[in-house]
């Protein structure tokens, strides 16, 4: 759910920041192929990871960084300068860390 309001939150400041003349059509299709694999590379990572906070958070930044390569080939800066930015805000801040929470005896 965090990610996922954190990912929403970032198109949504894509959105403002591309000139008006910009169709949604044009970008929109880079949803999915962002989201579905930065899900799963941050739950697998988590699940098997039992390191907390930076040790942690600073190589699931770098993985989430390997979705958006293909920015880099677009036309505006913002194209890629805001999705990076969203996926390191949520891994560096917003991911919960462990994932299943603490341990329990």
């Amino acid at each position: 759910m965090r990610y996922a309001v954190t990912y929403a939150l970032t198109w949504v400041a894509v959105d403002l920041a591309l000139p008006a003349d910009v169709h949604t059509e044009l970008w929109a299709p880079s949803i999915p192929l962002i989201a579905i694999p930065s899900l799963l590379i941050s739950a697998y990572y988590a699940l098997l990871n039992p390191r907390t906070s930076l040790e942690f958070r600073l190589p699931l930044a770098f993985l989430l960084l390997l979705p958006t390569w293909f920015l880099l080939f677009q036309n505006f800066a913002e194209m890629l300068l805001i999705p990076v930015t969203g996926q390191l805000v949520f891994a560096l801040c917003v991911m919960r860390v462990p994932l299943l929470g603490p341990a329990r005896r």
